[in-house]
């Protein structure tokens, strides 16, 4: 596969994981806890919609967006403290987190290891008569 196909099938894959986490917040066992709830579904959203802008752009800044969204989504147990009768809502996160982290991880790697595509111009202002008699003038 090349470099833009596998890049594609990245981004895919962490918005159906935003996807799954923001619909989840519907039927995980979190007993009336906003908080917790609360955070998956904005942390979800956020993975989907970074990964929207990833297949949108070219862009290495969506992968790092997917690779700090992904380890503060794996950490969210641990730094808002959920309450430790909610397991499947930690594995959720933290499984969750994990691959959008490892996914930004490999978009960075990838991209960093492409050639850098050289610049050409295609065309200038001075090509055309009228600009260059304004410049000169």
């Amino acid at each position: 596969m090349s470099d833009q196909s596998n890049e594609v099938v990245r981004d895919t894959i962490v918005l159906i994981a935003g996807v799954v986490l923001v619909t989840s917040t519907i039927w995980l066992p979190v007993d009336g806890n906003t908080g917790v709830s609360g955070a998956i579904l904005i942390l979800g959203m956020l993975s989907a919609g970074t990964a929207l802008w990833a297949m949108s752009s070219a862009s290495r800044s969506s992968h790092w967006a997917h690779v700090v969204l992904g380890v503060a989504l794996a950490f969210s147990p641990l730094i808002l403290a959920f309450p430790a009768d909610l397991l499947v809502t930690d594995m959720f996160a933290i499984v969750g987190g994990v691959l959008i982290a490892l996914l930004g991880v490999l978009g960075v790697v990838s991209s960093t290891r492409r050639a850098p595509e050289s610049s050409r111009v295609i065309a200038s202002s001075f090509s055309q008569p009228a600009a260059r008699d304004r410049v000169r003038s």
